[in-house]
């Protein structure tokens, strides 16, 4: 009898279909397969079901819904996320590193400044990596605009901290170097890292030749807005004997430069939002290109709740700031006793800090062969800082009454063009192999050993110096 509480699905068949072969040596039933229906709506269609013949009738059984990873996963999806194994080590060395370091501080202070720089340089690797993933958790939780503010706001926090907090202690030049050894970072040792990473592993990797121009032609920009004033500096320096009108005239081309960059990098963003809606068209030379990366833009969905990633990007924020003050009242005690010159703390390890997550993910997206989203970590981390943390920098300056400019040490100027150069040249026919990946990081091998030894242009000194 069946029972009428049953999930089970009966099915009639003919006299037809029970028909049995009598001429056979055996007798032998086999159901046809019209017999059996379509799933129900309630019935997964990926459910495994049995069937058994009764009494003329076929008897479908469904199997037990079975509960998927992603709905257990959904579930567990909030504190979880930040408090696993891994979270919970890297919290508590965070945690540490900022005690020790902030200590280190108020005991020794003067007298030991190389203690208290590693400490705070270690700190703020660590927690630069929280700041970048509440950053992203956050992102993911909002709009589509409030990702853009958030990335524009917070995708280079350390940076613009560190140089805010430089600016207020008068230290113009740590803050031009830091921020152009960013850039010089994020283009050569990211890049660079990441394209070797990605083609041993995969060979030649392909990406949109058409993002790759429109970088490239960004970063020709952006180095001429910053290389255009110390050219006209120069040029004046070398004409007039009235140094004060020249200067003048610098502070007047750097911020209008300034205003211009950071429009420039406004109309770029909503540029990227609106095409990303708008399905991309193959061009006819990346439609040869078979193999090009067409990867599906999944739906990641946030690991913490919203208000859980705004108290942590807050929270790092403030500690951020605290511990960067540390390390640049630590800077010119750590150069004048140790073997390093401020030229190479300044332009090689300070944007090191800041560009710690970003190399890392870089790199695992290369591996992955998701090379168009390296190259928008890396290169556009780049774009960021030279056309809205520098600008914004020197807007800064002007009103706090700080008298930073555009005027970059000369050696910076040629590298930061040879730079740009080099990557446009290898990223703009949208492929990628790992030589020209150690092209790139060759480059910037040569850059830590070049600001080891370079003492600094005088001028630039004069120029962007406190009176």
């Amino acid at each position: 009898m069946h029972h009428p509480n049953s999930h089970s699905t009966w099915v009639e068949l003919s006299p037809l279909d029970l028909r049995k072969d009598e001429e056979g040596p055996e007798e032998k039933y086999s159901p046809p397969r019209r017999a059996f229906t379509e799933p129900t709506p309630t019935t997964r269609p990926s459910m495994p079901s049995t069937a058994r013949l009764t009494d003329g009738r076929v008897h479908v059984s469904p199997a037990r819904p079975t509960v998927t990873s992603n709905e257990t996963s959904e579930k567990r999806r909030g504190i979880w996320g930040i408090v696993s194994p891994f979270w919970f080590l890297f919290s508590l060395g965070t945690v540490t590193l900022t005690i020790v370091s902030w200590v280190l501080h108020f005991v020794l202070g003067n007298r030991s400044p190389t203690a208290v720089f590693v400490s705070a340089f270690s700190a703020l690797l660590l927690q630069a990596y929280i700041l970048g993933y509440a950053t992203e958790q956050l992102s993911l939780s909002s709009g589509e605009k409030v990702a853009a503010l958030l990335n524009v706001s917070f995708g280079n926090a350390v940076e613009l901290i560190v140089a805010i907090v430089a600016l207020t202690k008068c230290e113009l030049e740590v803050v031009q170097s830091s921020l152009v050894g960013s850039v010089f970072s994020n283009l050569l040792l990211v890049t660079g890292m990441a394209l070797i990473a990605g083609g041993l592993r995969h060979g030649v990797q392909r990406f949109s030749s058409e993002e790759a121009q429109l970088q490239s032609a960004l970063l020709v920009f952006a180095c001429c807005s910053v290389l255009f004033p110390t050219v006209s500096y120069l040029l004046q320096s070398f004409n007039q004997s009235d140094l004060s009108r020249v200067g003048n005239s610098l502070h007047v081309f750097s911020r209008g430069s300034a205003i211009v960059s950071i429009m420039v990098y406004g109309c770029f963003l909503v540029y990227s939002m609106k095409k990303s809606k708008v399905a991309p068209i193959a061009n006819e030379r990346d439609s040869e290109n078979t193999h090009i990366e067409t990867e599906e833009e999944e739906d990641e969905e946030p690991s913490i709740g919203r208000l859980v990633a705004l108290l942590l990007l807050l929270g790092t924020t403030a500690v951020v700031g605290i511990t960067a003050e540390f390390l640049v009242s630590s800077l010119d005690g750590m150069t004048s006793e140790g073997p390093l010159s401020k030229q190479f703390v300044s332009v090689i390890l300070l944007p090191i800090v800041g560009n710690a997550a970003e190399h890392c993910s870089a790199v695992m997206l290369a591996v992955k062969n998701k090379t168009r989203m390296c190259l928008d970590i890396a290169v556009g981390s780049s774009l960021q800082i030279s056309l809205f943390v520098l600008p914004v920098s020197v807007i800064l300056g002007w009103i706090m009454g700080r008298p930073l400019t555009f005027f970059l040490d000369p050696l910076q100027s040629v590298i930061l063009l040879v730079s740009v150069i080099l990557v446009s040249f290898i990223i703009q026919d949208g492929k990628s192999n790992w030589m020209e990946g150690v092209l790139l990081f060759a480059l910037f091998v040569n850059l830590c050993v070049a600001f080891q030894v370079y003492s600094g242009f005088g001028p630039n000194v004069a120029v962007n110096g406190c009176t």
